[in-house]
This record gives structure tokens, C-alpha cells and sequence, in this order.
């Protein structure tokens, strides 16, 4: 029967369902205290945002079992937004290594953990790597751009991001949304307008109003408690999470000294 549970758990976690998934994981836990349900119910916590569970739990997975043939790509980054960037390090080579070495997300996130450790050159290479060999991973394209931004490049950042538009699709157009949030650019709104008033997919929708919202009133200090309590609504509506990185807008909000409690509250009720 745990089998079972833990086979359903697993695809929950796979579609993006974390919260059922924790549920279920943790029961599984009170019978079997394995390996691979720390691991399943680490990574669900990590993408509902639960950084601190996600290491508890991935740190046992990997102690009880240290020779998991996947699963090190995301430790690295867990242990990464812990602080522990020598382990990262460790972790990221380790999954490189073996059966992770072409696996889109582990190489861009230890491009991105590359950035944040200071080793800009070799994280823009890395990034220029991936792109060569798979220039439509519109999330490699965003990050890099965001990299060039930093290295003060911004007319290169954005013809990275431009050429995403031109040969992808939602993704890539959302991507060049946030950058022009991020960077307060004019054209924001015509970007905006472009994407029009969408009601498929229906996190869609959700995701371009939490982007407005930021922008009209998180960002100038101006709250509409009206439409921000039609959002929660919308957004506590969703089957599935939304799972994007934030980390660059909440890092601009704070540096403004914007209300950091609405803009947690509305990722939490995203990020599940």
C-alpha cells in the first residue's frame, strides 16, 4: 500500500499539485521513513516556498540515501538558498556529473548559483553554453539577460530577451514582461497590452494581474485592497501552483521598502 501512496505522491508532485503531495508524503513517512519520501516531500515544500522544511528533509534524503541517481540538482539549490554554497557547489558538480549532466534546469540553476556565488564570468559562459546547445530555454535566456543587466550590458540583455520573443512563445513573452517591470522600462505597458486579457491557461491571467498589481501599486506604495482581494481570489481558485522565480522581484520591492507582508502573502498563495 506505501507503494502505491508513494507512486500517487510522486505524480502529484510531478503535475505541480505540492500541497496534496506534503499530505500524503508526510503520511507516508509515519510508516516508512525512507528515502525517497523525504525527497518527495523536501522538493514539494521547496517549491511551495518552504525553503527551511524542503532542507530538513532533503538533508535526510541525501544522508540516508547518498547515492540517489537524481535529485542532487535540486539539493544544490535548496542547500544554495540556505546559504550553504560550498555544499551547492559540491551538489551541482555531483549531479553534472552523472545522469543530471543534460538535464535543462540543473545546468541553468548552477549557471544562476555560478552568478550568485560571484563567478560572473564563468556563469555568463555557462549560460552562452546552454543557449548553444538549447537557445529556446526561455528561462536560460531571462536569467542570462538578467546577468548581462548586472554586468552592466543592458543593450545586450536585451536583444537576448528579444530573440527569445522571436523564436518562442508565452514563456519568453512573459519573460521580457518581467524584465520590463524589473527594470522600469517605458514599453511595459505596450508589452502588456500585447499579451492582451488571456483565459487560458488559467494561471495566465493570474500571473499578468500579480505582475500589475506590482507595478501600479506594490512598487509606488499605493494599495487597492478592492482588486488585490479579487486577485486572492482568483489566485486561491487555481488547481496547480504557479512556480517561477521571483527572487528578483522581491529583491527590487525590498529595496524600495515596499510592502514585502502583501507581496510574500500573494506568492504563498502562488507558490503551493
Amino acid at each position: 500500500m506505501t507503494a502505491d501512496v508513494l507512486t500517487i505522491a510522486d505524480e502529484l508532485r510531478e503535475e505541480g499539485v505540492h500541497l496534496t503531495a506534503i499530505d500524503l508524503y508526510g503520511w507516508l513517512l509515519g510508516y516508512d521513513d525512507s528515502a525517497a519520501a523525504h525527497f518527495g516531500i523536501g522538493q514539494s515544500y521547496g517549491k511551495t516556498g518552504h525553503y527551511d522544511a524542503a532542507l530538513e528533509h532533503l538533508d535526510l534524503a541525501f544522508a540516508m540515501d547518498p547515492d540517489r541517481p537524481t535529485g542532487y540538482g535540486y539539493y544544490a539549490y535548496i542547500l544554495e538558498r540556505a546559504g550553504r554554497m560550498a555544499e551547492a557547489d559540491r551538489a551541482y558538480r555531483r549531479a553534472l556529473r552523472g545522469t543530471e549532466r543534460d538535464d535543462l534546469w540543473t545546468r541553468s540553476h548552477q549557471a544562476w548559483f555560478l552568478e550568485k556565488d560571484g563567478r560572473l564570468d564563468e556563469a555568463e559562459r555557462t549560460f552562452q553554453a546552454i543557449l548553444a546547445d538549447s537557445p529556446k530555454h526561455t528561462w536560460s535566456s531571462k536569467r542570462y539577460a538578467l546577468l548581462l543587466r548586472h554586468n552592466e550590458k543592458p543593450a545586450q540583455a536585451r536583444a537576448v530577451l528579444t530573440a527569445a520573443v522571436r523564436d518562442g512563445g508565452l514563456y519568453a513573452r512573459l519573460n521580457l514582461l518581467e524584465y520590463l517591470l524589473l527594470t522600469g522600462a517605458p514599453d511595459y505597458g505596450a508589452c502588456r497590452a500585447e499579451l492582451g486579457d488571456p483565459t487560458e491557461p488559467d494561471w495566465l491571467p493570474v500571473l499578468l494581474e500579480l505582475f500589475d498589481y506590482y507595478r501600479e501599486h506594490l512598487l509606488p506604495g499605493r494599495p487597492d485592497p478592492d482588486r488585490l482581494a479579487r486577485w486572492t481570489t482568483s489566485a486561491e481558485a487555481l488547481t496547480a501552483g504557479v512556480h517561477r522565480d521571483f527572487d528578483d522581484l522581491t529583491a527590487l520591492l525590498a529595496d524600495r521598502n515596499g510592502d514585502m507582508a502583501t507581496w510574500r502573502g500573494q506568492l504563498a498563495r502562488l507558490q503551493r
